[in-house]
């Protein structure tokens, strides 16, 4: 039996549970997507809702300086018409005040009608800010539950890797460095166990002979398939009870 080989399953353990701490740590809970994703959908609709009150406060502004204009072009005309001796140029000139009058009566329409809906869509605005700072009082929260969780959980994983630093330096490095590039490239595996001629890495069938070479436990073997360093491993299962006494030695 190898004992490279037997710290390497050590060290494969231990890496497998600082992995399970990476995706723990990247998985955001979904309380918090959702808290999230909520705060997301009432701050879109709420600048939403502001920009359609800007867009109507523009549309008021332009009436009212029209409505300014038409109202002195109305003075005008109506001192005009006291200085108007003939029949034909004074009817024209009530025609033209009476257009301007209409005119002025559309604008003050229109400029109640964007009131009354400014003032709604103020009120919904007033509405969608009370939602969202209770909305995102639950997103804080929810972070501040995420982020006390990642921070636990990266004090335990730093305890795992002072015990890794530890295994790894009992380990030959040139043995430490295929089994390194390996697990980097293969999901986070660089060494997996055969049993019944099978690869327990890709779970593909061992050739014959390489199945018999793999029980003289002799030297480094790898899957033909997944390149990963292989060991024969009902010969571990049996000594598993070994492995402290080597990360000991």
């Amino acid at each position: 039996m190898q004992e490279d080989i037997l710290r390497l399953i050590e060290l494969q353990k231990l890496d497998l549970e600082i992995l399970k701490y990476d995706r723990a740590i990247e998985y955001v809970p979904e309380n918090l997507k959702k808290a999230k994703n909520n705060l997301d959908k009432i701050k879109e609709k709420l600048d939403k809702t502001i920009a359609l009150i800007e867009e109507k406060e523009g549309q008021k502004k332009l009436f009212e300086e029209e409505l300014q204009e038409e109202t002195k072009r109305l003075k005008q005309t109506q001192a005009r018409l006291n200085q108007i001796r003939g029949t034909r140029e004074y009817q024209i000139l009530l025609g033209e005040i009476e257009e301007i009058k209409r005119t002025n009566k559309q604008k003050e329409e229109e400029i109640l009608k964007l009131m009354e809906e400014i003032e709604n869509l103020t009120q919904e605005k007033n509405k969608l800010e009370e939602e969202l700072q209770k909305l995102n009082q639950i997103y804080e929260e929810e972070k501040r539950k995420y982020q006390e969780l990642c921070q636990r959980l990266n004090e335990e994983k730093s305890h795992l890797l002072v015990k890794r630093k530890q295994m790894t330096s009992r380990i030959s490095s040139k043995i430490l460095q295929r089994y390194e590039t390996l697990r980097q490239k293969k999901g986070g595996i660089g060494i997996a166990g055969v049993v019944n001629a099978i690869c327990e890495g890709c779970h593909m069938a061992i050739p014959p002979q390489l199945y018999i070479e793999i029980q003289k436990d002799n030297r480094f073997y790898e899957c033909p398939y997944c390149k990963r360093l292989i060991y024969f491993k009902p010969y571990y299962e049996e000594e598993g009870s070994s492995s402290q006494e080597i990360d000991q030695a």
